[in-house]
This record gives structure tokens, C-alpha cells and sequence, in this order.
């Protein structure tokens, strides 16, 4: 039997994939994430994200930024900040991902992961259903091995340029919507770093009449990674997720 087809992408008005909306971040919740081990797998807009959006999100409240280790996230609590392979083949990365969760200790170490995939691994001659496929088929056996782990999931950020790459990647993260979005543990930041300051969503098609998001010009420094509006826009939208995902694991004890 031939394997089904990845659906057409459609763009929807933007949102973040969860089934309800997340509430505003205040000091008790991101206080929280202190305690919870969470690992961080991700390249560049990831970075962004890190390194200048949680500081940001967290000084906006006048708290302290979070502590944000290598690696393995620290035995009391905080951030594991892991960069994946440099390299434009995303299965690659899907393996580093799966070593750290396995053998490097993430998995008896962690309490929550999240791993983002770059703009660079899904282009315009990517097998789309084939990468989806391998990150689901990933993803079902590290949640069926570590149950006691949250593992979350995160849409491909878009860019500016390069409209047919753009369309691939829509077409990746319509898959991811409408797997993991029900669930509440996908972060949508597609949707975010693609819906402006005036609540414009920024969308647009190829020549051949494929939809796309692309990323609002005030959120990125060069059409892909993103300035500090961008990084703290981002940041303050998975710092929810995080939140979200560290009460839910609170109440099930």
C-alpha cells in the first residue's frame, strides 16, 4: 500500500496549538520552572530564544533570569541548554536528540524537553511526511521509555525569503498541528513569530499557489533569526507552554 500523502497546508488565523489558551505569565509561575529540570534541544532561533528572551520575559516581571547550565539540566532545577548537530540534515538531529534523552542522561534527568527543529531542515526537496514520520516515530518510543518525562514539541520557525522553503515548511507544521496540537504540549511559534505587532497575520503564496506564514519584518534581525522583540515575543509564548507543562506535572503527583 502506498504511504498517504503529507495534506495540503493550509493558513489558518495564527494561534498557539494548545486546546485552550494558555494564561499570562506572572512571577508564581515562571517562579516555578526553578524547581522543574527542563532540556532544550534546538540551533540558532533557539538560541535567540535562550539567550535573549527568557532574560528578557523574566526581567519584564523584575525576576531574576533563569539559570541556564550545558547540557544536562541542574539537579535542583533550571534549564539544560543543548545546541543539536550543525548540520542541515534533520535526521541527524533527530539522533543527537534521541542519544542525549537515552545515553547522555536526559531521560533520567530531565522532567521536561523540548526540541525544535531549524528553518535550515525543512526545504523546498524535503520529504516532509518522511521527516514527520521519523520525528513521531522518535518521539513515540522516547514517551513510551520515559513516561515519567514531559516531552513537548515545537513548530518550525519561518523566515522571509525563500517562499518555496516557506511552503515546505507549512506543510511540516500542519503535520505538527494536527498531531501534537491536540495534546497541549506543541508550541506553535510559527504562529507567533508570523502574526505582527498589529495583529496581522503575515501570509503569503508561492508562485504556484502554496500557502505560507512568513516572518513579520519586526521580529527578525536578518529574515530568520530573531531580535530581541522577536526573542522575547517567542520566549514568552513557550514560557507559558513550560508553565503549563510543569503544573500538569505538579497535580499528577
Amino acid at each position: 500500500m502506498p504511504e498517504p500523502s503529507a495534506p495540503q497546508a493550509s493558513v489558518e488565523p495564527n494561534s498557539v496549538a494548545t486546546p485552550d489558551p494558555l494564561p499570562e505569565l506572572d512571577a508564581v509561575g515562571l517562579e516555578s520552572l526553578r524547581q522543574v529540570r527542563i532540556f532544550f534541544a534546538h540551533r540558532s532561533v533557539g538560541g535567540n530564544i535562550v539567550e535573549d528572551g527568557f532574560p528578557a520575559v523574566y526581567r519584564r516581571l523584575e525576576l531574576e533570569p533563569p539559570r541556564v547550565d550545558v547540557g544536562l539540566p541542574a539537579t535542583g532545577g533550571g534549564f539544560g541548554d543543548h545546541w543539536l548537530d550543525q548540520t542541515e540534515d534533520p535526521q541527524s538531529k533527530l539522533r543527537d536528540f534521541d542519544r542525549w534523552v537515552r545515553i547522555e542522561g536526559v531521560g533520567a534527568n530531565a522532567d521536561i524537553t523540548v526540541m525544535k527543529l531549524g528553518y535550515v531542515d525543512v526545504v523546498a526537496d524535503t520529504d516532509v511526511q518522511h521527516l514527520f514520520d521519523s520525528y513521531r516515530s522518535m518521539m513515540d518510543r522516547l514517551e513510551s521509555d520515559y513516561p515519567q518525562v514531559a516531552f513537548l514539541h515545537v513548530t518550525v520557525s519561518v523566515t522571509g525569503w525563500q517562499p518555496e522553503n516557506n511552503a515546505a515548511i507549512e506543510r511540516f507544521n500542519t503535520l505538527m498541528r494536527d498531531h501534537y496540537g491536540p495534546t497541549g504540549r506543541l508550541y506553535d511559534l510559527a504562529s507567533v513569530v508570523s502574526t505582527c505587532a498589529d495583529g496581522r497575520s503575515e501570509t503569503r503564496e508561492t508562485e504556484e499557489g502554496d500557502p505560507y506564514h512568513s516572518i513579520c519584518d519586526e521580529y527578525t534581525s536578518d529574515g530568520g533569526h530573531l531580535n530581541e522583540l522577536g526573542a522575547t515575543i517567542a520566549a514568552d509564548g513557550l514560557l507559558r507552554l513550560l508553565v503549563a507543562a510543569a503544573a500538569e506535572r505538579e497535580d499528577s503527583r
